[in-house]
């Protein structure tokens, strides 16, 4: 299941509470081409990998949030362990993301 936030306070909330999992955070913008492209992908591989939290910030809606990861561009997949960040890619690579994911389950 994937979740979508539109506010810094409940993503920290969320990183709090699934911080004993990876969390795979997906920084989007319904403009974007390539985010809408991935989108259904994304929902695929949260149901794929259900011992993963995974989260969707609308870059433009959650912009604190956006600025607190210094998100450049459309779409950029953060992977978390423990709360802290352990790996980062920008674009709509359905492949990457779930090597990178495999790799930090």
């Amino acid at each position: 299941m994937v979740q979508k936030l539109d506010t810094k306070p409940k993503v920290d909330e969320f990183i709090e509470q699934n911080k004993d999992k990876l969390i795979v955070i997906d920084f989007y913008a319904d403009w974007c081409p390539p985010c809408r492209n991935i989108a259904p992908k994304f929902v695929s591989l949260s149901t794929e990998f259900p011992n993963a939290a995974f989260l969707k910030v609308n870059v433009d809606e959650n912009s604190e949030t956006s600025q607190a990861f210094n998100i450049r561009c459309m779409p950029t997949f953060v992977f978390l362990k423990d709360g802290k960040k352990v790996e980062e890619f920008s674009g709509a690579d359905e492949n990457k993301l779930r090597q990178t994911i495999m790799k930090h389950i």
